[in-house]
């Protein structure tokens, strides 16, 4: 609390008029005691905390065009979901350790000299002491956090922060709550050992903040003024450091990179450069062309209706429709023809948008395995240990997707056309515009099934007319409706034969319990774990009730099984026979 009761006593004291800024001090913090003056310093931290990231979560959600180039590791995709979990964490450590820390710090503040009475520094004074107190905080970071990574601190402690192995300007902050009180000793070792104004004190550990922010960002942007500040390392070089994980051994400075070149801890950001480089060409290739495919299945979608439409134009309108009227045995069998060419295109066509428009199944929102609660323990197809799930990429049991920044089950795999993990993905289908997963499989086959009946039917009933044109006698029909039946006895014949030998080939992936996925990485050998015998495989995918295994839906009681078992949960006993993706 400043000792004057106004501003001409305080004008007296000092022998001089109070500068704006001193009388703005004055106004603000006369009546306040030096306590409650110190402690506007978590509030300034957990503030700037939430305002100063909110850019690059803007940046991350996609909000801006064309920021994905400035992005250091570009394969790595945020959501918000995982920004709000970090958040969360990072305030609940602000309340409960940083919080009561800066309280019973206050005596040790007051020993060291930190002041809050009149004068107010002038700003070259501010600004050299922010430079010594960066330079300091920076040579000590350096030190600790390369303790840090030694075996036993990395294990209990430093882990944590490490989880994010393509860093976030949240998870600056986001560490285990005894890292945050011995990285937190660099940073109060500079103000101890040169102890300045209270307002230099706020401003130091809020520049502090901004610095680890942008150093977490994750984006190396070309106007941010520090690239300007000499032996600056910036996101960069503390993006190689995540990338490296555990097994970093270099990149410990917080700031600053001389301590690098002076102990040998530079090597390897030239090469992790380079191969950035290389990976955020793959990654705009694979944007372009995965663009390029979602374009094309519009296209499909019309090809499908356009053969369809060719299809039916031919049979019903051109040959068996007019047969109707001729009377006799032909037009007993353009009945029979039209009834079933009808009967098997109302099932293609709902089969056909059954998939388009099924969501395939996704992963919902940190999802975790579930566990086995009368054992206690997690399920044994995919642990209980968290720990190291991002920077042990040898551990199988728990899969973790790097682009959606979450587990995912089993049996999922991300499709980088659909921008998501796929529960259960057979594989990304142009011609419906859709992932084929675990909740449209079988809409799937039927179509392939439906579809291979219709074109089977259409070139047999349009085989005699086919073998006419090669007749010598005379053809009926205009040029146009000859060529229409040409067309569409060519197109049907040619997706039969395709069809046939894809709906095969699913059925035996269904008999086996696999993929295509599974089947091409050769995942199902010597023993598939997933192989429970024809039947009850048939049965994971067309349901329990055999009245809805030939049509695209499903039973209630397999609605009801399905949706609580999309690969999120499995059994604990042999006998589960229900739907395990």
């Amino acid at each position: 609390m400043l000792p004057y009761q106004s501003l001409e006593e305080a004008d007296e004291a000092l022998g001089r008029a109070l500068s704006v800024a001193e009388k703005l001090w004055f106004q603000y913090s006369a009546q306040k005691p030096d306590f409650i003056l110190h402690c506007h310093n978590i509030l300034f931290v957990m503030l700037f905390y939430t305002l100063a990231p909110l850019p690059f979560v803007f940046i991350g959600l996609g909000w801006f065009k064309n920021m994905d180039k400035f992005k250091i590791q570009p394969k790595v995709d945020d959501c918000f979901s995982n920004m709000f979990k970090c958040y969360k964490h990072v305030m609940r450590t602000f309340v409960l350790v940083v919080g009561p820390l800066q309280v019973i710090s206050y005596p040790t503040i007051q020993w060291i000299g930190i002041r809050t009475s009149l004068p107010l520094p002038f700003l070259s004074e501010v600004f050299w002491q922010i430079v010594v107190y960066f330079i300091i905080e920076d040579f000590s970071h350096y030190w600790v956090h390369r303790m840090l990574h030694t075996k036993w601190a990395y294990k209990k402690i430093h882990r944590v922060h490490h989880e994010y192995t393509a860093p976030i300007g949240l998870a600056a902050p986001y560490a285990h709550w005894a890292e945050i009180l011995i990285l937190g000793l660099p940073s109060f070792l500079a103000p101890v050992l040169v102890p300045g104004h209270i307002v230099t004190y706020w401003l130091w550990f809020i520049l502090r903040q901004l610095e680890a922010i942008e150093t977490h960002s994750g984006y190396l942007l070309p106007w941010t003024p520090t690239k300007y500040i000499p032996f600056y390392g910036g996101a960069e070089y503390h993006d190689y450091h995540h990338f490296v994980g555990e097994q970093s051994k270099r990149n410990f400075a917080s700031i600053f990179t001389y301590c690098y070149y002076i102990y040998g801890t530079n090597k390897g950001y030239r090469s992790h450069k380079q191969v950035l480089e290389k990976v955020k060409k793959q990654k705009k290739e694979e944007k372009e062309f995965c663009t390029a495919l979602r374009g094309l299945g519009s296209v499909m979608i019309l090809l499908v209706l356009g053969v369809v439409g060719v299809t039916y134009y031919t049979v019903v309108l051109t040959n068996y429709g007019p047969a109707l009227y001729n009377g006799g045995l032909d037009s007993l069998i353009a009945l029979v023809v039209l009834i079933l060419f009808h009967c098997l295109l109302v099932m293609l066509l709902w089969s056909y948008f059954s998939v388009v428009l099924t969501d395939p199944g996704c992963v919902p929102p940190n999802w975790r395995p579930a566990v086995d609660e009368e054992r206690g323990e997690a399920d044994p197809l995919t642990g209980s240990d968290f720990s190291g799930l991002q920077t042990d990429p040898s551990n199988q049991r728990i899969r973790y997707c790097r682009k959606c920044n979450q587990l995912k089950p089993p049996r999922c795999h991300h499709c980088s056309v659909c921008g998501r993990c796929v529960l259960k993905m057979d594989h990304h289908c142009v011609w419906v515009v859709n992932c084929v997963g675990a909740l449209n499989y079988k809409y799937f086959l039927l179509f392939l099934f439906y579809t291979f009946l219709e074109t089977s039917v259409v070139t047999l009933s349009l085989l005699p007319h086919f073998i006419s044109f090669f007749s010598e006698g005379e053809i009926p029909g205009t040029p146009s409706t000859l060529a229409t039946t040409f067309l569409a006895f060519v197109l049907n014949l040619a997706f039969a034969l395709s069809v046939l030998g894809f709906l095969i080939m699913h059925i035996s992936l269904v008999a086996a319990n696999t993929t295509t996925i599974e089947a091409y990485e050769k995942k199902t050998s010597p023993k598939w774990r997933y192989d429970l015998g024809r039947k009850k495989n048939f049965e994971q995918v067309f349901g329990m009730d055999k009245r809805y295994w030939f049509i695209p839906a499903y039973s209630e009681e397999d609605l009801r099984r399905i949706p609580a078992l999309q690969g999120l949960e499995y059994p604990s006993r042999p006998e589960f026979n229900s739907q395990e993706f």
